[in-house]
């Protein structure tokens, strides 16, 4: 057994130590970490922030003389207006357009990506068993939310394969949640010892 001498690796081998020690019950070795991992992802967010508008808009503006930088910049300390309550209403400004631009893209995602690209890989051409097995499956789910007439017949038969379907398509997702979970603990297993016990 070879255990590590790396500073880092010790951290952070006794960080997941206490963070798994939530498992038996709460304790304050655990809310201290919780704390220090809280902090730490602020501070590193608040240091990517900072690079980021000296990279893409102090760096620009100040040396390669993009004036046209000045407009996001004074949007953005614009937003900041809401804190003093005599020029508060000046922050609508940038808001207003944050939320429309937002707006904007968020719709032609939505539309673009779950409905027309899913639309478009479900008209396949029916000359494989699982094109077929896809393209009845969709119908079926679909059959299963169409409201509009009572479900007998034939059409209760295909809702019911539509549940069916939705049942085991939730039970693969469920899966492959759980496999995922599995997988960060092998991750975390590897590291306490490998990395830092040397036993595997």
């Amino acid at each position: 057994m070879n255990i590590s001498t790396d500073i880092w690796t010790w951290i952070a081998a006794l960080g997941t130590i206490a963070m798994f020690s939530f498992i038996f019950k709460e304790n304050p070795v655990y809310r201290w970490c919780e704390h220090l991992y809280v902090g730490a992802a602020a501070g590193y967010a608040i240091s990517v922030n900072a690079k980021s508008i000296a990279d893409k808009a102090w760096t620009p503006l100040t040396q390669d003389g993009k004036i046209v930088l000045l407009i996001p910049c004074i949007f953005g300390i614009l937003l900041y207006a809401r804190f003093i309550k005599s020029i508060a209403w000046l922050s609508r400004w940038p808001m207003s357009f944050l939320v429309g631009v937002g707006s904007g893209l968020a719709i032609f995602g939505v539309v673009n990506s779950q409905l027309l690209q899913q639309i478009k890989a479900t008209l396949l051409p029916l000359n494989s068993i699982n094109n077929i097995i896809m393209v009845f499956g969709v119908l079926s789910i679909l059959l299963y939310f169409f409201f509009s007439m009572e479900h007998r017949g034939a059409v209760k038969y295909g809702a019911s394969v539509g549940r069916w379907i939705m049942m085991i398509t939730f039970g693969v997702s469920f899966g492959n949640v759980v496999m995922g979970r599995i997988s960060l603990l092998l991750g975390a297993l590897e590291r306490i010892l490998g990395d830092w016990l040397g036993m595997v």
